[in-house]
């Protein structure tokens, strides 16, 4: 059959496409046959460049199909030609470039002149969603996201090391002991009060509840009060305070997947604040989750599927700003302000050497903390998606157990050299203007050391890891 179209279109080529053979073509485009047409009127719009509907088809083929190929001049100059639907296209070719304004533009024409009221809907609701996104951009907050993990999906907690001043975050399943549980659970430092999801039996959706211990037992659980998003709410995470809540929903207020969102308790009457969607860069059209803070060490951290594999989520690590200062919209470039709000970068983000070199110690202080620092329990070392490691005897590599044991030994002095510069920065905060001179290039020789200790643990870590997936393998 493909064979036939193909001989029918070479004849076209040839002659000149008659009204008929357009009508031909039409039908394929509208039957959705875009991968198999394509082609075709790729070849026909080199036979003929100034037709608008060859241009206009093979350029909304290309968008239909996700060819990278850039096709904005041809749906322009089809929309100069009055072909109604090339601006809803042409609104598709900026939308998927993150030129939100541009897509409105276009998309707002196209709602206006199309006769069809299905479309108009349809379109209606990507010119809010557009809108909603512009503004988002224009709003990004400044943050400086200090690194960033990929990880699998059902593990991205692993790369979650908040200390022990935090509480824990878990799956409800494990923390219950509960298989048919399916969200995610925060239990506060001292283990005695839980924020947890749990599937509505009303809604079927995924909701948010609360539990406390009454000496050894867990009572009754609450649903959280005050805000009902009608879509699933999940990955909960409470501040110190008690009061400020962050989670994730894929209700109201999300623009793509889950949302990161804050809500505040009103402690007189129990019941929540409406809820906040984060902003850019927190939240994208993808999935994005499980915000959670440690505020000793000022050091923050969220999951995100943008731009990633099937099966795989990227955590940033970041600093949190209490000021939320958010960049200059009038001053810099809508491109480069797309960038920062989808973190196109990490190091764009770097712009304090100061913020940037204290909280990669503190992450450093975080991730080597010594085993009876950490709950009584000791950290685990990650061999591959199936294998985490707690101790040397676990390995099966002679090389990579001695690996180990020097990583440990090293992962030890750097913690110790680490909390040496905090009290250096603490002693110099207080210190005269004469001390001040004195400890500066001890404290720049000590910030050199530790950034230079911990590139080189992680660069141990990766081998240690090479070493026994090569004996397990092999």
């Amino acid at each position: 059959m493909r064979y036939i179209l193909y001989s029918l279109f070479a004849c076209m080529l040839a002659v000149g496409a008659s009204a008929q053979s357009k009508a031909v073509m039409r039908k394929m485009f509208n039957d959705g046959k875009f991968e198999e047409a394509k082609p075709i009127f790729e070849k026909l719009l080199k036979a003929n460049p100034k037709n608008s509907e060859y241009s206009y088809w093979y350029a909304a083929c290309c968008l239909e199909t996700g060819d990278t190929t850039d096709v904005r001049e041809l749906l322009e100059f089809a929309v100069s030609r009055k072909i109604v639907n090339a601006h809803r296209y042409l609104g598709d070719y900026f939308y998927g470039r993150k030129v939100y304004y541009s897509a409105v533009e276009c998309y707002e024409d196209f709602v206006e002149l199309t006769p069809d009221a299905a479309l108009r809907a349809k379109y209606q609701k990507k010119i809010e969603l557009a809108n909603k996104l512009d503004r988002m951009v224009r709003n990004c907050y400044k943050v400086c996201v200090v690194d960033s993990v990929v990880v699998d999906k059902d593990r991205f907690l692993s790369a979650y090391r908040m200390g022990v001043d935090v509480g824990v975050v878990s799956t409800c399943a494990r923390f219950f002991g509960d298989k048919s549980m399916q969200g995610y659970v925060y239990s506060t430092e001292r283990g005695m009060d839980v924020f947890f999801s749990d599937k509505d039996d009303n809604a079927g959706k995924l909701k948010l509840y609360t539990n406390s211990k009454v000496g050894d037992e867990w009572g009754r659980a609450r649903a959280l009060k005050g805000f009902d998003t009608k879509g699933n709410d999940d990955f909960p995470f409470m501040l110190s305070d008690g009061v400020t809540l962050y989670f994730a929903s894929d209700g109201n207020g999300s623009i793509g997947g889950y949302d990161i969102f804050v809500s505040r308790l009103d402690t007189e009457s129990g019941r929540f604040l409406r809820p906040d969607n984060m902003g850019m860069p927190f939240n994208s059209t993808a999935n994005d989750y499980m915000m959670a803070i440690n505020e000793v060490a000022n050091i923050g951290w969220f999951a995100s599927d943008r731009n990633q594999p099937e099966g795989k989520v990227c955590v940033y690590i970041f600093v949190p700003d209490a000021e939320r200062v958010k960049y200059d919209a009038d001053t810099l470039e809508y491109d480069k302000l797309v960038s920062y709000a989808l973190i196109s970068s990490v190091a764009d983000t770097w712009a304090d050497e100061a913020v940037l070199r204290k909280a990669r110690q503190q992450i450093a202080l975080l991730a080597y903390a010594r085993n009876d620092e950490v709950a009584g329990v000791a950290p685990k070392f990650i061999i591959d998606d199936s294998r985490e490691y707690v101790g040397a005897s676990d390995f099966k590599s002679d090389a990579a157990r001695e690996m180990f044991i020097k990583w440990q030994g090293c992962a030890e002095q750097h913690r110790k050299n680490c909390e040496l510069l905090e009290n250096k920065r603490d002693e110099y905060a207080g210190a005269g203007v004469v001390e001040k001179e004195a400890m500066r290039s001890e404290i720049l020789v000590l910030e050199a050391q530790v950034e230079k200790e911990s590139a080189e643990l992680v660069s141990m870590e990766r081998e240690v890891r090479r070493l026994e997936q090569e004996a397990l393998y092999n």
